[in-house]
């Protein structure tokens, strides 16, 4: 199905990425990384977030002379499960189909968590790891698509208050800026159903940060003014497509049926069009 990005819902989408997007800090003003990480993350269902992690790894072991251990992190969300099957009957978690992306740019030292199935519990489980290390205050870089950025930054630094007792990450982070055509792909399962699992992406960032409806209860409350027409771009957005905004299907039950629906359907041309984004990151690196 080809997708008109022109109309009223896919404006509102690109306004509510681009303005909910944490910047990249992990570079000095020579492009350099400012910080030596001891960790590079991979986090969440998208694989370009694996690839985000390569560039990072190959660039620490070229100015430090040593690879991070690389994270991948990720369980199986409400539809990973489907988009993560195999013809074989294999069923990789996001954490595992992270590391398998991720492999294909380097021999790097790969630990998956993958317990997980929030982003909430996800941070957990890396402190959790760093604290059974002893750990806990080394730098890592979380490398991650613009359209979790913000949403990820914001679980991070409420994160001490929801998990008491625990230590601040001591984050950074890598957030390359995305064209929304191009995040719209079969291979991270975006553009199932006509791109409605990227629309509900966005109501769903809008819902979480953008709204109060989440502060002090797993995210830190959104750090700067929100201007009017992000609010009505959000609004619009979470009005049309709730099926994230409440993570019960039942609000929602055309549009889980025609996102799933669409994904048996693709699910061969999702796997073809992985592999074609993997030749295609491979032929850059």
């Amino acid at each position: 199905m080809e997708i008109n990005f022109r109309t009223q819902e896919w404006k509102d989408a690109k306004v509510i990425f681009d303005f909910f997007r944490k910047e990249t800090n992990c570079f000095d003003s020579n492009g350099r990384l400012c910080v030596q990480p001891k960790y590079v993350v991979a986090i969440d269902n998208d694989p370009v977030s694996a690839y985000y992690a390569a560039v990072i790894m190959k660039q620490a072991k070229s100015q430090f002379g040593v690879y991070p251990q690389l994270l991948c992190v990720g369980g199986n969300g409400m539809l990973s499960k489907y988009l993560n099957r195999y013809a074989d009957g294999i069923i990789l978690s996001n954490g595992m189909k992270l590391r398998m992306v991720a492999l294909h740019f380097g021999n790097f030292p790969v630990c998956v968590l993958d317990r997980g199935n929030t982003t909430e519990v996800n941070i957990k489980e890396i402190i959790d790891f760093l604290v059974v290390y002893n750990n806990y205050d080394a730098p890592l870089i979380f490398c991650v698509t613009q359209r979790l950025s913000k949403r990820l930054e914001r679980i991070v630094a409420y994160s001490t208050r929801r998990f008491p007792s625990t230590h601040p990450l001591n984050a950074y982070y890598y957030v390359p800026g995305e064209d929304i055509r191009d995040v719209c792909r079969l291979y991270n399962g975006m553009a199932l159903a006509g791109g409605l699992p990227l629309l509900s992406e966005a109501a769903a960032l809008y819902d979480r940060v953008g709204t109060s409806r989440y502060v002090n209860h797993y995210t830190a409350e959104y750090d700067g003014t929100i201007p009017k027409y992000v609010m009505q771009a959000g609004m619009r957005l979470m009005e049309k497509y709730p099926l994230k905004v409440s993570q019960n299907i039942i609000t929602a039950p055309w549009q889980y049926a025609c996102i799933y629906l669409s994904l048996l359907k693709n699910r061969k041309a999702i796997a073809e069009d992985l592999d074609d984004k993997i030749i295609e990151w491979m032929q850059t690196f």
